[in-house]
């Protein structure tokens, strides 16, 4: 893809981070390039969204389930201090990989905590994070491997730790209503494989849901981009790509 960057961005470093992971290949499962057209969307989407924040003066950006994602190094942006926030275990081998790169890190925080065991908000409070000043929360593809008893947990104290001026970008999926049967057979060969390398599906959500829990956790939808997959077999999905202000 060619992707944007800021001035003191890095994103060649961003690059051999990425050269440095391999593909999981699971019971003969790949993923292939069928999906490849979301994948983008949803990358420009999130891009987007850190560049306005960055543009708008916003000094916390705060990337939930980070994983290996590198936005800290292709975005760094003076005054501006990035919090990573993922699984203990995921921190400790990200950390290892993104010192080796030998790049200035005064501009990003790890924050260990697991979040089906933890709150946030604690976590990023001790990391220092400021909830006096605006931030950014970033949840990219994050919501369907948490509990809704989590994720109702975590946009909540997200939400205790906006400041006027933040925003909230997700991405998740809601079911379309339509014709029953069981899904197809890629969908529950991708489920097997997402749960034997540890990133079992845990929610799923009714057509409209997310916005209502939106609203509940205190927050509203300020910009949302939605993509229809109907199916032949089994209910179809919508993509949705939402950027959402504290209530």
């Amino acid at each position: 893809m060619d992707r944007p960057s800021t001035p003191a961005g890095d994103p060649a470093a961003e690059d051999r981070l990425y050269a440095g992971l391999q593909p999981v290949h699971v019971v003969g499962f790949r993923f292939g390039t069928r999906g490849r057209p979301r994948v983008e969307a949803r990358t420009r989407f999130f891009d987007r969204a850190v560049l306005d924040a960055l543009t708008a003066g916003v000094p916390q950006i705060v990337l939930v389930g980070a994983g290996y994602d590198g936005r800290a190094l292709r975005f760094r942006h003076p005054g501006v201090h990035y919090f990573e926030v993922d699984h203990p275990a995921t921190q400790a081998d990200k950390r290892r990989r993104v010192e080796t790169l030998g790049v200035p890190l005064d501009g990003l925080t790890f924050v260990e905590v697991d979040l089906m065991a933890a709150r946030a908000a604690p976590a990023l409070a001790a990391a220092g994070h400021r909830a006096d000043e605006s931030s950014l929360f970033v949840c990219e593809g994050l919501l369907l491997y948490l509990t809704p008893e989590v994720v109702t947990e975590l946009l909540t104290d997200l939400r205790s730790r906006a400041a006027p001026g933040s925003r909230l970008a997700i991405s998740t999926r809601e079911r379309l209503p339509g014709r029953g049967g069981p899904p197809p057979a890629r969908d529950l060969l991708r489920r097997v494989g997402l749960t034997m390398i540890g990133e079992p599906r845990r929610s799923a959500y009714e057509l409209g849901s997310v916005g209502r829990l939106l609203e509940q956790t205190g927050w509203t939808i300020e910009h949302e981009v939605h993509r229809d997959e109907p199916r032949r077999r089994g209910p179809g999905r919508r993509g949705i790509l939402l950027v959402a202000v504290p209530r």
